[in-house]
């Protein structure tokens, strides 16, 4: 992956908590806030795809593609934020298709 240089204001207490976190994985301060940044960045994807899936902006497919997982994975986060499946067999078994074939 290319990267660019960016430059930013952090609060102290992220900066040190990013700190504590490259010491502790023998990294460089860089490294450790690239891996929080990628790891907020699927946290926010995934929060919105189970939102919008919630809320019936997507269906359970498209959700899953929003939030970067497979379907399977994304019916397992439904389940972790008790968030019920809105599928009847029939729609859910042309998304197992879809999914299979593509």
């Amino acid at each position: 992956m290319k990267q660019q240089r960016v430059s930013l204001t952090l609060p102290k207490k992220i900066l040190e908590e990013a700190e504590k976190m490259a010491k502790e994985r023998l990294e460089d301060r860089s490294t450790a806030i690239r891996e929080l940044l990628a790891i907020g960045i699927t946290e926010y994807r995934e929060n919105t795809a189970v939102r919008d899936y919630a809320e019936g902006k997507l269906s359970l497919g498209k959700a899953a593609e929003t939030a970067g997982v497979s379907m399977w994975r994304f019916i397992d986060l439904l389940k972790e934020r008790k968030v019920p499946l809105k599928y009847d067999l029939d729609a859910l078994k042309e998304e197992i298709e879809a999914v299979s074939t593509a």
